[in-house]
């Protein structure tokens, strides 16, 4: 993986949907050699799929929040199993620290949200923070690579 990797990744994180032509134009290589990066970043796994963004507002889920779990019981495959029932939860990691987990959700009203935390807050304490804007998109890091000269 070296800096063109990265730089691929990195515009199509941006947009999933750009042309071979427009990615080279962004990382100054040729078509055929981004299509064949692109290729072999798929074949190897580090692509595992394209997705949309979605602005979550204008699908009348304008409240987005983060949500700390302290689990109650040592049984954390059950919750987990229980947890991916919540349609509201967009996300769910299994993290170190105080929480044992931390969940990104999103929600149309605050009576819904109240709802979500009480469905969340069963399993053990619970700590909810909403989100009031993103200051870092989703993106590859390159500064590693970069101070590395690659």
């Amino acid at each position: 993986m070296d800096k063109y990797d990265r730089m691929l990744l990195s515009a199509l994180l941006e947009n999933g949907r750009a042309s071979y032509a427009d990615l080279a134009r962004k990382v100054n290589l040729s078509a055929p050699a981004v299509a064949e990066r692109v290729a072999k970043l798929e074949a190897s796994g580090v692509i595992t799929g394209y997705e949309a963004k979605i602005d979550l507002s204008k699908i009348g889920l304008p409240i987005q929040c983060m949500i700390e779990l302290r689990l109650h019981q040592n049984d954390s495959q059950k919750v987990y199993d229980e947890l991916v029932k919540i349609p509201q939860l967009t996300e769910c990691f299994r993290v170190t620290g105080d929480p044992c987990v931390m969940m990104k959700g999103a929600v149309g009203s605050m009576p819904e949200l109240e709802e979500l935390i009480n469905r969340v807050a069963k399993f053990g304490f619970s700590k909810t923070s909403i989100v009031l804007s993103s200051a870092i998109e989703k993106r590859v890091p390159l500064s590693h690579i970069e101070n590395n000269g690659k």
